[in-house]
């Protein structure tokens, strides 16, 4: 996943002496791709005004490079992608997997499955780094839902899919419910100031028209997640009318839904980041008239940035090869293909859990905030280095410690 940001004012795309064009005319700003060239797989629209010739939306299309449309709340207003393949039988049978019940009821079953165990393991990582995470109470409460689940696996063959659906929904309502309230004590940890209290507000349960900083980054990143599922989907021809968990509805993509829940962690973990570099603040955004929150274009090209890099890094997948998780995001949906299709009689979900790869977890910062003068001489470590690595860990900020520094403060005891 690598995508393009272009925000602003007076942004014109065009295709020039075989080249795509991509021209600010306030910041004089010019550039240029070549033909079979260009490393971005991805262009999103954050602007109001501007203009894109057919021939760079031909261009786009020529080079599989998805064209997405932002609304100034981070909604999605509409998406250009290369041409769809047609499989009529594949779509046939999506439609019968949809209305056997309990074909229906197992693909549910497993994405909530793979939602709540990539939910989990993001919190594990992260309680390495936040004293507000208590791993083991969390466990404790999602072993108590856990029951709830069995109950309604075992009730599935008896009652009406509707109702397990909805039974099932609640069950990963629950979990999120869990996994949010985590996640909000470390968004308030670093940065009180945004004052996030939660996704629901008054108008909106899903707060789609932002009334604070962090949950405008979400709604972005969210958006940004959303046009690289609908990219995927594509390539292999499913349906997005016809979710599994999410119920089918007018003006809805509920597969899109459906394939969200494996991968929102990722956007998640993105804000954290972002937000642990403590390089935003309350300036960096953009209230409207109506006095929803909304991205600066420096803050969404931020958060781009992080996301790219987390669905870009690779993982072990399948006892094979390291892949990114844009490539693991693409395999997945060819194997729910090939089990709606009746080529697998499985259905095979594999996403690889993250690995937070930061040397400043709390055993090491409880040692240097607590390192005294002989300590800091009997290790050789510089009076200045130290005194700057505390600084940081004091205002919060995520530290990078050279090596030599790392394996000397190990050594304590």
């Amino acid at each position: 996943m690598n995508s393009l940001l272009i925000s602003g004012f007076g942004t014109s795309i065009y295709v020039e002496k075989r080249k795509l064009t991509v021209y600010n005319k306030i910041e004089g700003k010019k550039d240029e791709f070549y033909p079979h060239k260009i490393t971005y797989d991805g262009i999103i629209i954050d602007g109001h005004t501007g203009n894109i010739t057919f021939e760079a939306m031909r261009w786009l299309s020529k080079h599989n490079i998805n064209l997405t449309l932002l609304n100034w709340n981070g909604q999605i207003l509409a998406n250009v992608m290369p041409e769809q393949p047609k499989s009529g039988k594949l779509r046939i049978k999506q439609y019968q997997k949809y209305l056997d019940s309990q074909m229906r009821f197992e693909i549910a079953l497993n994405i909530v499955q793979v939602k709540v165990k990539q939910s989990l393991n993001l919190l594990e990582e992260l309680s390495e780094f936040y004293e507000s995470i208590d791993i083991v109470d969390i466990r404790k409460s999602v072993e108590k839902e856990d029951l709830f689940l069995l109950k309604i696996m075992k009730n599935s063959e008896n009652q009406d899919i509707s109702k397990s659906i909805k039974q099932l929904m609640t069950y990963e309502g629950r979990i999120a419910g869990i996994y949010l309230e985590n996640l909000t004590a470390i968004f308030n940890q670093l940065n009180p100031e945004f004052n996030f209290t939660g996704r629901k507000n008054k108008t909106n349960s899903r707060n789609y028209n932002a009334s604070d900083e962090i949950n405008a980054l979400l709604n972005y990143g969210y958006a940004i997640l959303e046009s690289e599922i609908r990219k995927a989907i594509n390539s292999v021809g499913l349906d997005y009318s016809i979710g599994f968990l999410h119920e089918v509805n007018q003006s809805r993509t509920p597969l899109v839904y459906d394939i969200q829940e494996l991968f929102r962690w990722i956007i998640d973990v993105s804000v954290i980041q972002l937000l642990e570099e403590k390089k935003i603040k309350k300036s960096d955004f953009i209230i409207t008239e109506n006095y929803h929150t909304r991205l600066g274009e420096n803050v969404a090209k931020m958060l781009i940035e992080k996301i790219n890099s987390n669905f870009n890094a690779r993982y072990n997948y399948k006892n094979q090869k390291n892949y990114s998780y844009q490539i693991i995001l693409q395999d997945n949906l060819q194997q729910l293909s090939n089990f709606i299709s009746d080529k697998k009689k499985e259905l095979e979900t594999n996403i690889p859990t993250m690995t937070l790869d930061r040397e400043d977890n709390l055993k090491l910062r409880e040692k240097i905030l607590s390192m005294n003068e002989s300590e800091r001489k009997r290790l050789g470590i510089n009076k200045s280095t130290l005194w700057y690595i505390k600084n940081n860990l004091k205002k919060g900020k995520t530290v990078g410690i050279y090596d030599k520094v790392f394996s000397k403060i190990q050594t304590l005891q």
